[in-house]
């Protein structure tokens, strides 16, 4: 079991002993946040890259997506203390890391066959799912500010992939258009699956979540979601077509080469966030953030992919910005209204001891 002694590096999260999540405007919290918002922007569109550009292996994009672990070793190596975890835990997590790996395949596949706007606007519909499953799990608290900003960012994404369909790739059909979809809903709803299960783990836990902490929980995941997509590159032959895509690329070999590479970091540093957020806020707040990533995802495709900006694509974008700053604007008045409670309970206990005094 982790113990109280502090890591000398940053700290990635904060401990919590309780069932109640800490607050989600605290310094280390946007730190993360930022960590998440760049890494999943910039995974996203070198993603899309790769298969516009002539890619086609959906296993090797799915391992660049964990494959990255490597680069948590030096970080780790100036921590005091090694093993932060319990066996229990690393156990738990590196289970999780096959459904992580699966949930990068799926989320691959969507991103080959739609246009990166459009696979990120479906994504967002994982914040209603994990709703449902932090409640069901972690017993999840919802204020009418945090419903409200579930029901706003579920309506985005359902508005896109009801009125879609003319930003449809070239020479893809509507069958397969379809089933991007299909497999961009699949991999938002197991997403929300598997922030909620480790939010629980970590509270049923009890870990102490200091950056160590948070990083060897992410090579568990990583670890174990890398052995996953191996075989799965084994058996589809990925090792033997990687050469003949490097030459075929078109961006030319040493940008294909370039484009895996920081994908992977990209990735890591989406992970490396996404993990912090949950041990230190709740997993429906990273759901949140995944969804305020939206603006920063559809300039990038804008600008880098000349991809359409439709008025679907616009409204699912406002409904997602208002779900943002609805969800915001709760926490702020729930952190105000613990910090009053917290201010007057000192006078409350005061008075009952006096009262206490006079009645003897």
């Amino acid at each position: 079991m982790a113990t109280t002694r502090e890591s000398p590096l940053p700290i990635l999260a904060t401990t919590q002993e309780s069932p109640l999540p800490k607050s989600t405007l605290s310094p280390f919290t946007l730190v993360n946040s930022v960590f998440l918002m760049v890494g999943s922007g910039g995974a996203a569109l070198l993603l899309r890259i790769y298969f516009i550009h002539g890619g086609q292996r959906i296993w090797l994009s799915s391992f660049l997506q964990v494959a990255g672990w490597p680069l948590l070793l030096l970080p780790l190596s100036f921590s005091a203390k090694k093993f932060n975890l319990s066996l229990f835990i690393y156990s738990v997590f590196t289970f999780i890391g096959i459904f992580w790996a699966l949930d990068s395949y799926l989320y691959a596949l969507a991103s080959s066959l739609l246009p990166l706007s459009t696979s990120s606007l479906v994504i967002c519909s994982q914040l209603a799912f994990t709703a449902v499953s932090a409640f069901l799990l972690v017993r999840q608290r919802f204020t009418p500010y945090s419903f409200n900003a579930v029901v706003l960012l579920t309506i985005g994404p359902a508005v896109l992939t009801l009125g879609e369909g003319s930003d449809r790739p070239e020479g893809e059909s509507k069958g397969k258009y379809i089933f991007g979809l299909l497999m961009a809903v699949a991999a938002a709803a197991l997403a929300g699956f598997i922030f909620a299960t480790m939010e629980l783990v970590m509270r049923r836990g009890k870990v102490v979540q200091t950056y160590a902490a948070a990083i060897e929980m992410q090579l568990a995941i990583s670890i174990s979601g890398s052995v996953f997509c191996l075989i799965g590159m084994i058996i589809n032959n990925d090792f033997q077509a990687i050469q003949r895509e490097a030459r075929e690329f078109g961006l030319g070999r040493t940008k294909y080469f370039m484009v895996l590479i920081w994908d992977a970091v990209f990735w890591q540093l989406s992970t490396i966030g996404l993990i912090g957020l949950v041990s230190g806020a709740s997993s429906l707040f990273v759901s949140v953030m995944i969804a305020l990533t939206l603006p920063l995802i559809e300039i990038l495709a804008v600008i880098f992919l000349h991809e359409k900006f439709s008025a679907s694509k616009g409204i699912a974008l406002v409904l997602s910005i208002w779900g943002f700053i609805s969800y915001l604007y709760g926490e702020k008045r729930q952190s105000d209204k613990a910090k009053k409670v917290a201010q007057q309970e000192p006078v409350t206990r005061a008075e009952n001891e006096l009262s206490a005094n006079e009645l003897t």
